[in-house]
């Protein structure tokens, strides 16, 4: 039998796209914050998608949404990222994906030690970090690699299954920050001077508030990580009154300061 073929002429093609200066905006906005944040290869992405779409437009329509879109480039801007920024090879985070998607087994130099893992996925923070389980342990589990600390990186041939147990989304859901603790009942009084201005934060998914009859508010949550809870509440100062645990507690109650400014 014949096979039938249908085709859409390219003029009725672009009249099912209905694009505008906030879309093309959307992805102006997104290359800028990979470049601000050291993303260069997605933002590469990024960019030469933006150029397909904007192939795809009629000249008086493109020129249309360009003056729109030019307003809102120049008015919508980002703040200087304080502090270092993570420095990595970035072909070791082409081959990290690809590992991941090819569900491929992969030899790694970390700290100036071989693993042998299987990579699940990649965390974006302060430092990046390849998420994977490490083979030599007896008991299954994940575990951070920094992408600065990784010297070599080799995709083997092996292949593995994906453990539906393990989630990387679930390892972040139980951690404030990345440290790999078991969680605890977090407690904090934020004094009535902040009190409003600390609702305007998520600080943790399983968060929490309370409004007191004095005007403070209590913030709870539970999470593991508490170092870097101790980097992070310093900043609150003495608007501060920790209950739980009383580990975070004992490592802020002698350094909290007076400090002006809230975050």
């Amino acid at each position: 039998s014949k096979i039938k073929r249908w085709s859409i002429p390219n003029s009725n093609q672009k009249r099912l796209f209905d694009f505008n200066s906030e879309d093309l905006s959307s992805l102006d906005f997104s290359i800028k914050y990979l470049e601000n944040n050291n993303f260069k290869e997605a933002s590469k992405k990024l960019k030469s998608l933006k150029t397909k779409i904007s192939s795809q437009l009629s000249s008086s329509l493109l020129s249309s949404i360009e003056t729109d879109q030019e307003v809102l480039v120049q008015n919508e801007v980002f703040s200087f990222k304080i502090g270092p920024q993570p420095n990595y090879n970035k072909r070791l985070l082409a081959d990290i994906r690809y590992s991941i998607k090819a569900c491929k087994k992969c030899e790694v130099k970390y700290k100036r030690k071989n693993y042998h893992l299987e990579p699940y996925g990649i965390l974006f923070d302060h430092r990046h970090y390849l998420v994977a389980v490490d083979l030599k342990h007896k008991k299954k589990k994940l575990k951070y690699y920094s992408l600065s600390e990784i010297s070599n990186f080799k995709i083997s041939n092996e292949y593995f299954t994906r453990d539906s147990n393990l989630s990387t989304k679930n390892l972040i859901y139980k951690s404030f920050g990345v440290f790999d603790e078991k969680p605890f009942d977090v407690e904090i009084i934020f004094s009535k001077k902040v009190s409003s201005e600390v609702k305007k934060f998520l600080f943790h998914p399983s968060q929490r508030f309370i409004n007191n009859k004095n005007g403070s508010v209590t913030l709870q949550f539970r999470s593991g990580g508490l170092i870097e809870m101790v980097w992070y509440f310093f900043k609150w100062g003495n608007h501060i009154d920790i209950k739980k645990p009383i580990a975070l507690k004992k490592h802020l109650q002698k350094n909290l300061k007076s400090w002006n400014i809230i975050p």
